[in-house]
This record gives C-alpha cells, sequence and structure tokens, in this order.
C-alpha cells in the first residue's frame, strides 16, 4: 500500500511521513514521475515558506453557466488507456474502489472503474453514480462562494473580520483572502485530541475555531502560507453571517444547481464503505468522521461526474468574473517541494504544481474515509477527477496526474 497511517488526519494534505514504499510502489513513482516530474511531491515531507513573487492563470473570457455542459463524446482508446492507468494501481493494491472522469479539450470523454464497493466478498462493482465524501475538495467551492460574495459587493476580500467574529483575537487583521489563502496564521483543529477522540459527534464551527486557539497560532496574519482547516471553517461562519443562509445553501444555489451537479451535497452518516490504512493493511472505518468536523473545510460528498463538470466549470471562467478567476488564480508559495523540481502554489482556493512537463490547477481532497482529486491541465484543457473509498493523500492524485499526461501531446 502507498499511503501512510491515518490515525489522524488533515482532511486532504500532504503526509508528513511517508509509509515505506513497497516494490510496486516504488516502480509506479519512478514511471510517474519521469512521465510527469510532479507526484513525487504528493508523498513527501513538506516545509512551509513565504515569499513575495505571485503567478496568476490565464484570464478567461466566458461568463457564468444557464445549465450543464455538453454530453461528453466517448473514446474507446482513451477509455482503454484510463482503465489501464486505473487498473495499474489496484493491482498494486492502492485502493478498494475508484472512479476515474476525464474530458479532453475537445470533448472526448470517458468515465471508468475499477475494483468494488467494499471488500466484502460479494460486494458490488463500484458505481460511479454513488456520491463519496470529496473532504478537502470541498474548499475550492467555498471559495466560489466568497468569491461571488465579494463580486457583489457583500464582502471585501481585503477588510479585517472583527464584524463577523468579534471574539477572534487580532479579527482585524485577519482578512478573507488570508483566510483563502491560509496565510491568516490561524492553526489547525483537526489534529487536536478533543476532536480526533470524539470525531463521530457533531461539532460546532464555534468549538472547532476555539480549540484551534488552544493549539496556537503559525504566525501573524499576512505570513507565509500554512495550510489550515480553520480558515475555511471560519469562511463557512463569514458565509452563513452575509447571506443569512448555511453555507451549504449557498454552495448549492451558486454552484450545485447552476451546474447541475445531481450528486453534490452535504456529507452524512449513512454507511458509504470506507477504509484507512493502519499499518500497511486496509482497516474499514466507514463513518468515523462526523460531517460537522469537515464543516466548511471537508465536508461535500459528490461524484467523479460533478467533480469534472466544476473543475471544467472554473478553468473556463463559469461561475466568476474574470477579476474573480484572476483573483481565485494567483498563486503564492506553498509546502516547500523545490527538493523535487517541483513548484507548489497556493491560491484562493486552489492549488498548483507545476514542474517543466505539466502543469495542474486543482485541490487534493481526504477525509471521511474517502479521497479525491480534480483538476485541470492549462496547457492543454484537459480536466480530470478522481474518487477512492480509502482515505489517503497520494494515490488519488497518482491517477489523476498519469491521466492528464497521457492526454498532454
Amino acid at each position: 500500500m502507498t499511503t501512510t497511517s491515518t490515525a489522524t488526519t488533515d482532511r486532504g494534505r500532504i503526509p508528513a511521513v511517508p509509509a515505506p514504499p513497497t516494490p510496486a510502489t516504488r516502480r509506479r513513482w519512478r514511471r510517474t514521475v519521469a512521465a510527469t516530474g510532479l507526484l513525487a511531491a504528493l508523498i513527501a515531507s513538506a516545509a512551509c515558506g513565504g515569499a513575495d513573487e505571485t503567478a496568476a492563470i490565464p484570464t478567461p473570457t466566458a461568463t457564468r453557466p444557464s445549465g450543464p455542459t455538453a454530453p461528453p463524446a466517448a473514446d474507446s482508446d482513451l477509455q482503454q488507456t484510463m482503465t489501464g492507468i486505473l487498473e495499474a494501481h489496484r493491482a498494486d493494491d492502492e485502493f478498494v474502489g475508484a472512479v476515474l472522469a476525464l474530458r479532453t479539450a475537445d470533448g472526448t470523454a470517458v468515465t471508468t472503474t475499477a475494483g468494488a464497493q467494499s471488500l466484502d466478498v460479494d460486494s458490488d462493482p463500484v458505481d460511479p453514480d454513488v456520491p463519496w465524501n470529496i473532504g478537502s475538495a470541498t474548499k475550492p467551492f467555498v471559495a466560489v462562494v466568497v468569491l461571488q460574495l465579494a463580486e457583489e459587493g457583500r464582502l471585501d476580500l481585503d477588510t479585517g473580520i472583527e464584524d463577523f467574529l468579534p471574539d477572534l483575537a487580532g479579527a482585524d487583521r485577519i482578512t478573507p483572502r488570508q483566510l483563502l489563502q491560509h496565510t491568516s496564521g490561524l492553526g489547525d483543529y483537526i489534529h487536536q485530541p478533543a476532536v480526533l477522540d470524539d470525531a463521530r459527534r457533531e461539532w460546532t464551527p464555534a468549538e472547532l475555531i476555539a480549540l484551534a486557539e488552544t493549539a496556537g497560532r503559525t504566525g501573524g496574519p499576512g505570513g507565509p502560507h500554512s495550510y489550515s482547516n480553520t480558515n475555511y471553517t471560519v469562511l463557512g461562519e463569514i458565509i452563513e453571517q452575509v447571506t443569512g443562509n448555511p453555507w451549504t445553501d449557498e454552495v448549492h444555489e451558486r454552484i450545485v444547481e447552476p451546474l447541475d451537479l445531481q450528486g453534490t451535497r452535504l456529507g452524512s452518516l449513512r454507511g458509504v464503505p470506507g477504509y484507512v490504512v493502519d499499518e500497511g493493511r486496509l482497516v474499514e472505518a466507514t463513518d468515523r468522521w462526523h460531517p460537522s468536523v469537515g464543516g466548511a473545510a471537508g465536508a461535500l460528498e459528490s461524484t467523479a461526474a460533478d467533480l469534472l463538470v466544476f473543475t471544467e466549470a472554473l478553468r473556463d471562467g463559469r461561475l466568476l468574473s474574470e477579476q474573480s478567476q484572476a483573483e481565485m488564480g494567483t498563486f503564492i508559495p506553498a509546502e516547500d517541494l523545490s527538493q523535487f523540481g517541483i513548484d507548489h502554489r497556493y491560491g484562493l482556493g486552489f492549488e498548483e504544481y507545476a514542474s517543466e512537463q505539466l502543469t495542474v490547477h486543482g485541490h487534493l481532497g481526504s477525509g471521511s474515509v474517502h479521497s479525491a482529486f480534480f483538476g485541470f491541465d492549462p496547457d492543454s484543457g484537459a480536466a480530470v477527477a478522481v474518487l477512492m473509498n480509502v482515505e489517503t493523500s497520494g494515490p488519488q492524485a497518482f491517477v489523476a496526474f498519469e491521466a492528464l499526461a497521457a492526454v498532454h501531446g
């Protein structure tokens, strides 16, 4: 198994200490790095860094959508290639079940699956229409809502948030932009023993924010990038105060309905099988997280098909104005992965992984015993979404980058 033990999780970040790779894993790492120059970054130890330089993605000219995208074309060769990628990873015991959806810029598309819904001997094959938890891949949905509120003049990205959270120390110096970009200095509640020991109960955002404060801050507002789920928990509270609606309602109205995302919604404790890796073994841990633990930082569930549509909407600017699209895609240095030849940056709810061979914009997600990755190649225009029923922060990205590399040209 390629993944590290997930007795604790940060719901979608790079593992701090990778598990020792198996021979099969080593072979896959070498093949993938040779193809893309990116994936070693996803299983590496990462240290925070910061600088002033930024880099923006090209600003698209499309407007917001009035409905779903057109039905995709099919391609048997592409289908075979994508199925081969998934099956190779399944042969290395990297997941129980997985779904991959990919569409090239010309509309050629495939959806393929591998494995089963569970480890039960009589388990059904993976159903691509069954929503799985996407963990931290929730964050771009929340970021879109915040950016739309800024477009509407209801929120200023660069004004302190003291009006929304007056009891939060230093709130007058913490801005929505810093929260989106993880430069607020707020600590992360997810590692606190109180949460880890009682993760199945319902938590309020106020409780989680208070726990994060007991953990201490990583720095002052406006400092280097330091990934923290607390940032998006705070943003969820701000969305509710600005609109009068829960953040989930705003995501539904502004994203799910316009894009006709049939399988995207708030996660629930409903027994969808999921697994973690414990000392190299797959262990069922279905429903080990209450959705409130993730909240606006990681509580959505979705399908690969829905995530593909959402990815393309972000790529094409169908959800945001040109200015907001440029804001979202202005990246600052994130975890330092330069030793691997990787330039890793974080924007406003979006990540960039870049090497000489390939650049990918997207977001990793892990949590609630499932995992996700969605993103696109800004050079080729291809978009991809991957879901797995194992809580991990590696294999889903391996699959996604290999798929994009296969159609990079």
